[in-house]
């Protein structure tokens, strides 16, 4: 089966039409047909839990039950009763075991205890537990195993089929097609009828560098279908004082805190540019989208050196 270069859309999980999402669904079809342990890896936010409930969905499994359980949140005296009692309820279907690298070095051993032998026992017999195993994590497994902090033989045991979702940033074309979707799936779900994303809002959504993936911009179009603005949506992707990075070079000759200020005004007339940019140049707008006074951004665009006026001039 092979799946055709569109808009690729499952369930309400996966949504664009770029190179990267035509590959992470051929995986996935091929997984499903191999019924062999498999390793979703990725960020956070790329969509890990939505790749193994379709990887559920479309396997023969797929009329049994599918399971997750959250790893972190297992602790260490109820873990074997718990990972147990998911492997009966989940028998013949799949049981997900999400962000698996947050097990300690105690918990990854009793896992791959019960993993060599599930088993079910019964009033009139005993046999194995048939469960397609699905684990996901943000880890770099292989750099804990030579750290010495996750198992190599667990992590042999579970990687036998990898699959590495993409961060967005991988795959900005499906930016506009994800805001979309998203706007229409909430704006149903929440009874609102938004009007469409703007051209320029949909360049810096594909100008950002969405460090929460997909997770994040699902939440940014929540914000645009129930706040009702793009400026609601431009302030939420300002970037943290942990995201500052200065482009310039370090002159070792100049104090810290002269090359400090240097990189924070670059850095904030980089960000008064793409609001003005996605604004359309009216400053006004642009003034409220980043919480300051109109006063206040005419100072700043003449203190960074900025055009006063782009190709559409709004006062």
């Amino acid at each position: 089966m092979a799946f055709d270069r569109v808009d690729f859309i499952i369930g309400n999980s996966i949504v664009g039409n770029s190179a990267e999402i035509y590959r992470i669904c051929d995986q996935l079809q091929r997984a499903s047909l191999a019924n062999l342990p498999v390793l979703i890896t990725g960020e956070s936010g790329t969509g890990k839990e939505l790749a193994a409930q379709l990887l559920h969905n479309m396997s023969s499994r797929h009329a049994n039950k599918f399971l997750k359980l959250n790893c972190p949140a297992m602790s260490n005296q109820f873990f074997e009763l718990e990972l147990f009692s998911k492997a009966e309820q989940v028998d013949g279907g799949t049981l997900f075991l999400d962000e698996i690298g947050e097990l300690d070095l105690t918990l990854q051993s009793k896992l791959l205890h019960k993993l060599q032998d599930f088993r079910l026992i019964g009033l009139r017999e005993e046999r194995p537990i048939d469960v397609l195993l699905v684990c996901a994590t943000n880890r770099d497994l292989e750099a804990e195993v030579e750290n010495g902090t996750f198992r190599a033989d667990l992590f042999h045991r579970i990687n036998v089929l990898r699959i590495q979702m993409p961060a967005l940033r991988e795959c900005v074309t499906d930016v506009p097609i994800l805001m979309n979707h998203f706007v229409k799936l909430y704006g149903q779900k929440f009874g609102k009828n938004p009007v469409p994303p703007s051209p320029s809002l949909m360049k810096a959504l594909a100008s950002y560098h969405w460090p929460g993936n997909i997770r994040e911009l699902e939440n940014i179009a929540k914000r645009y279908v129930v706040l009702g603005g793009e400026e609601y949506v431009l302030s939420a992707m300002k970037p943290s004082s942990g995201q500052l990075a200065c482009s310039e070079a370090i002159d070792l000759t100049v104090p810290l805190r002269v090359q400090t200020k240097r990189a924070v005004q670059h850095l904030e007339s980089k960000i008064i540019l793409s609001v003005l940019e996605a604004h359309n140049w009216n400053r006004r707008k642009a003034a409220q989208s980043l919480d300051i006074s109109y006063r206040t951004l005419l100072y700043k665009i003449k203190e960074g050196g900025l055009p006063r006026l782009g190709k559409t001039f709004m006062p």
